[in-house]
């Protein structure tokens, strides 16, 4: 039984979410993903509702004194009856206002713009990593002196690996006859080489049409510590508990990540973070930093999981919370169970998905060609002469090394001759 005629609803204005726009009838137009649910719930209990935000622009922080902020505050102090703005079921929350039943589960995951800066010296090596280059000049080094042990007198260790060296390169593999006595060692060599050459081949043809790029940062405790060399920043939301919960994680490194965000004020609105939360930002210094946002996924795939930008966005499989996203509702107010009723069909219904798709393209229908290119692709696409530098770098100190050997070859000999006739 109801015993309201009129709910007052407390959330956010947000982009995207929650949007508030007055109108000449005085009324209020509500748009996006949480207005469009709360609109349905409110027509099929039938109930009329008024519309507040809190003054913070918070969620709902409690403080020491034990009183909250932001949405959670205006319920525990009876300024409104239900609240929604992405709200989530912790238990601290769960003390002081009732939730409804879950529309959303949810986690904190990370989202940065790609770089397109790329480790340009020797990347080269980088075509296998550092194991495997080991496992290959132990290979190489052990049938060096394998081979030098069957050939004893007849090669030396310098002419073996040079050999060897230059079968890896395709090069004829050419020793004392001898070595026939051995085929096994001798076809096994050919076999490894063949297969390291063609692996390497393989990919380094795959790098000259397609430029790797830098490591990536793919997790939290890659995150932190790319914000410990200073390569990297970490901002989360305004008026949220994200950095709290950072710096009470049991794993350091997400204490240390927790901690860089309340000192350096890494922290973005609730609308910025609906709009583009990846806008590119520089630090003091005027060196540009990778921006990396902590949020949730529901945003990220909102904004990012669209057009080009699935290819220019990276957003992180790992999260370090999880929680389950409901409608805030003040202590003894009625309804609840009704309320639950039509939140349960509008989730199994798939329609508050729908809402997040329809948002998302509105989203990128609403973009200019420039707001689209946040990651200049053609840089990703195009070979350029700045790919080839560590190539002609090694290229010049081989020549260079070649001419100074040769002229050590022409001049040595007059040299000699010169100090042979001194000593006579």
């Amino acid at each position: 039984m109801r015993t309201e005629e009129k709910w007052i609803i407390s959330t956010l204005n947000r982009s995207r979410l929650f949007e508030i726009f007055p109108s000449s009838d005085g009324k209020l137009k509500l748009f996006g993903m949480e207005a469009e649910l709360i609109k349905i719930i409110m027509a099929k209990i039938g109930v009329g509702y008024e519309i507040v935000t809190p003054e913070d622009g918070q969620y709902g922080i409690q403080l020491s004194s034990g009183n909250w902020t932001g949405v959670i505050g205006m319920l525990c102090r009876g300024e409104a009856d239900i609240g929604i703005a992405n709200l989530g079921i912790f238990e601290d929350r769960y003390r002081s206002v009732d939730f409804s039943s879950s529309y959303m589960s949810e986690g904190l995951y990370f989202s940065y713009v790609k770089s397109a800066n790329r480790e340009q010296l020797f990347s080269f090596l980088r075509m296998f990593d550092f194991s495997t280059w080991m496992f290959f000049l132990a290979s190489f080094f052990i049938a060096s002196v394998v081979i030098l042990i069957i050939l004893k007198d007849k090669e030396t260790l310098s002419s073996i690996m040079l050999y060897l060296f230059g079968s890896f390169l395709g090069q004829t593999l050419i020793f004392h006859k001898k070595i026939n006595e051995w085929k096994i060692i001798f076809f096994s060599w050919m076999l490894f080489a063949f297969v390291m050459s063609s692996v390497y081949s393989g990919a380094l043809s795959s790098f000259l049409v397609l430029p790797s790029e830098g490591k990536s940062v793919e997790n939290y405790r890659e995150l932190s510590e790319a914000v410990a060399k200073g390569t990297h920043r970490a901002y989360t939301m305004k008026g949220a508990n994200h950095a709290s919960f950072l710096r009470h994680c049991p794993e350091h490194y997400l204490q240390f990540l927790g901690k860089m965000i309340e000192e350096n004020m890494w922290y973005i609105t609730a609308d910025e973070m609906t709009q583009d939360p990846l806008k590119k930002k520089y630090s003091p210094d005027g060196k540009p930093k990778i921006d990396a946002v902590i949020g949730a996924k529901y945003i990220f795939k909102m904004l990012y999981e669209i057009g080009d930008f699935k290819s220019k966005v990276f957003v992180s499989e790992d999260r370090f919370i999880g929680g389950s996203v409901g409608i805030a509702i003040r202590k003894g107010f009625c309804c609840l169970s009704e309320m639950n009723k039509y939140i349960t069909r509008i989730v199994e219904a798939g329609i508050y998905d729908k809402f997040l798709k329809d948002e998302s393209l509105k989203y990128w229908f609403s973009l200019s060609s420039e707001e689209r290119n946040i990651v200049e692709i053609a840089e990703d696409r195009i070979l350029t002469i700045r790919d080839l530098t560590d190539a002609f770098l090694l290229l010049s100190a081989g020549l260079l090394i070649s001419c100074l050997i040769f002229v050590i070859e022409m001049v040595f000999p007059y040299i000699k001759r010169g100090y042979n006739k001194v000593r006579h």
